[in-house]
């Protein structure tokens, strides 16, 4: 896993840091590719589905349940965990 200042920036690394932050209720930043934006969202990992079209992460930001992203694995550049920040 690669790491620098609380970054997670492998795909390895990145898939792990989800699982933990689903698992865990934990919060994370999440750098992602979007309509040729990098947007980056606070959030919790509410569901990691595999399909045929690959991986998509659905993800909560932590003071609005109902507002729910998806999005792909592969657009997923880097994830910071917020206790990192602290």
């Amino acid at each position: 896993m690669e790491i620098h200042f609380g970054v997670v920036r492998d795909k390895q690394g990145i898939h792990s840091s989800l699982v933990e932050s689903r698992k865990q209720h934990r919060q994370l930043a999440v750098c992602y590719s979007s309509e040729g934006k990098l947007i980056v969202k606070i959030c919790i990992v509410k569901e990691i589905e595999k399909g045929n079209d690959g991986t998509w992460i659905s993800v909560l930001s932590p003071d609005d349940d109902n507002s729910e992203t998806r999005i792909h694995l592969d657009h997923i550049q880097s994830v910071y965990p917020i206790r990192d920040f602290a």
